[in-house]
């Protein structure tokens, strides 16, 4: 298997330290990494792409690293099988390292790094990129320096320590069939109705709302998250989407809601571009739901200080304050279980598709993190449609972390849900 051969060809250097090692430069250290990371992303390619852009390299890793860079370049390969199942082409992917700082001395150093990569989505003019974080270990070790660990920062990594961990308890051919099913599922619910999608994708971004006719309306009065989508519609199922013209006022907030500026505004500020807003660490609701205001969602509930302070962690409102105030926004605003619960009870503006495969551009979508760490079975992730590759996959903006039209199957290849699918 390549991912192996990849791993085995690295130089993996004794644990033996030499005193007074040169003292490394920031560049040094980024290139370290650079050898190693646009390894795990080109396992996504097929065999002969990978090895036209991984000839040559030979990543520097100590012995005690060895286990844990084939660990992660198999998960990396996990990739490849959801590319696969979903039927999605391209040759060629981008790495780039950034350094953003280093502590340590003697013979080790740590540093904190920055990765952006991406690839080509037929249909779209930039194609996907993101952003991940790394802990990087260095010892100086027969005279150079060399990885002696790397920790991936963001819990949603495809090589986050949590997945090394679950990858133990299971084997990899039953962790990729697992994955091939569960794409594969999907996507011939999406081709058996790409028809239908498009005309839906066209008739949002023209101003309508689009009525799947199937859909669950939001419960009402509770706090109940929204029962999960199930994956791909059945061939005995199609979908039949109706499009609505919008009645509304026309100033302030509210219907007719602007589809297409919600897109642009996820597309522009997914990232590179600052947001006006004050970050949050976990930051997808937060932009999942300033993106919904600026496609003129109405905020809910009262907003003055007094009441602020004790309505900003109700079910029943949804409202962002101001960057300096306190209580800056709801919990509702910020949080993803919130968002749901919000909408699902209390919004009446959103309904519940009852398959993946039927998301349209512009509609959200909601996923629970495999060991996020939160109650099991809830939403943990919030993002919106942004687009839809030529391969008919709907493809995702958001943040935490950053990322522009990724593809759906490689958001969700390695995590087994549940999901949500929610008509915007």
């Amino acid at each position: 298997m390549l991912a192996t051969m990849l791993c085995l060809s690295a130089v993996v250097l004794p644990g033996t330290a030499l005193a007074a090692p040169p003292e490394p430069s920031t560049a040094e250290l980024g290139d370290l990494a650079e050898d190693l990371l646009p390894l795990e992303n080109a396992a996504v390619l097929a065999d002969d792409a990978r090895t036209r852009i991984t000839a040559g390299v030979e990543p520097v890793v100590t012995e005690a690293a060895r286990a844990k860079v084939a660990t992660r370049m198999s998960l990396s390969e996990d990739r490849r099988f959801a590319r696969e199942a979903a039927g999605a082409r391209f040759d060629t992917v981008t790495t780039s390292v950034r350094v953003e700082s280093v502590q340590g001395s003697g013979t080790s150093r740590t540093a904190e790094i920055e990765e952006t990569s991406g690839h080509p989505v037929a249909g779209t003019k930039d194609g996907s990129s993101s952003t991940w974080r790394h802990r990087v270990s260095y010892e100086w070790t027969e005279g150079r320096w060399a990885i002696a660990d790397i920790t991936a920062l963001d819990r949603n990594s495809v090589v986050s320590d949590a997945r090394i961990a679950a990858s133990a308890r299971e084997s990899t051919e039953q962790r990729r069939a697992a994955i091939v099913d569960r794409i594969s599922t999907i996507n011939q619910g999406i081709q058996r109705n790409l028809p239908a999608l498009k005309a839906g994708d066209q008739a949002k971004l023209a101003g309508k709302q689009v009525e799947t006719l199937d859909a669950n309306p939001p419960a009402g009065g509770g706090k109940d998250v929204a029962a999960p989508s199930a994956l791909g519609r059945t061939a005995d199922q199609p979908m039949v989407a109706v499009p609505h013209e919008q009645v509304g006022a026309q100033g302030g907030e509210g219907p007719p809601y602007d589809y297409r500026f919600m897109v642009d505004v996820a597309v522009y500020y997914a990232r590179d571009n600052a947001v006006p807003y004050v970050r949050d660490t976990n930051d997808c609701t937060t932009f999942i739901s300033w993106v919904l205001w600026n496609g003129r969602y109405a905020e809910a509930g009262s907003e003055s200080l007094i009441d602020a302070i004790w309505n900003y962690d109700d079910y029943d409102v949804w409202y962002y304050r101001c960057n300096d105030c306190s209580p800056r926004k709801t919990y509702t605003w910020g949080g993803a279980r919130n968002w749901n619960i919000y909408e699902n009870n209390y919004g009446n503006r959103v309904t519940f598709l009852p398959y993946l495969s039927d998301l349209l551009i512009s509609d959200v979508f909601q996923m629970d993190f495999n060991g996020y760490g939160d109650p099991p079975n809830i939403p943990d992730h919030t993002t919106m449609v942004t687009g839809r590759g030529e391969d008919g996959w709907p493809l995702l903006s958001y943040h935490s972390n950053d990322e522009r039209n990724k593809a759906m199957w490689d958001t969700i290849g390695s995590e087994d849900g549940p999901f949500w699918a929610i008509r915007t």
